[in-house]
């Protein structure tokens, strides 16, 4: 066997933990979109909205600025018409509201409005109290370093991602090649 190479057995000890996490990132992704968790929430928070009401709520809060329809759905990695259909939704509910954009008067720009705030305030509250209680039995350190991690993974998710952006292969790739 040349130096190089690895023992047998040693590529499936190293892609075990691999597939764990492939697993328990499936079954969490389920969970947590479970529709019976999002009404307990909602319960618990005191407010009614549906998932989509919520993502663009909580686009616009952590951008922390109003933002044009388009720059709101490229963020929520939806088309335009969904999300100009939802945030006329919003709009008749009074959890955001609409102005031309001053640069383009073709585009409208959307921000939270008070009481758009304080739902998606309320639900974070909510989720948070959750989160506290399904972690009550493990450390601080333990906490500490699973919101590392997650913090970390998600980072690089997120640089990964950027990068498909770029060329949806993975690798780079010229002009002549699309």
């Amino acid at each position: 066997m040349p130096a190089h190479a690895a023992p047998p057995g040693a590529r499936a000890s190293a892609e075990a933990p691999i597939a764990e996490i492939e697993s328990a990132l499936h079954s969490l992704a389920r969970w947590l979109k479970q529709a019976r968790l999002h009404e307990f929430l909602l319960k618990q928070a005191g407010v009614d909205i549906d998932q989509a009401g919520l993502a663009v709520l909580y686009a616009l809060r952590m951008a922390d600025t109003d933002l044009r329809l388009t720059d709101l759905a490229e963020r929520l990695r939806i088309d335009a018409p969904a999300v100009t259909r939802k945030a006329q939704q919003l709009q008749r509910l009074a959890l955001i509201s609409r102005a031309r954009d001053a640069d383009d008067a073709r585009a409208a720009r959307v921000q939270l409005t008070a009481h758009g705030r304080k739902v998606i305030d309320q639900f974070a509250i909510a989720r948070r109290q959750w989160l506290t209680q399904v972690l009550a039995g493990w450390s601080g350190p333990d906490r500490c370093e699973l919101a590392r991690l997650l913090g970390q993974f998600t980072g690089d998710i997120r640089r990964h991602l950027a990068e498909l952006e770029i060329c949806p292969w993975g690798s780079p790739s010229s002009e002549s090649d699309s």
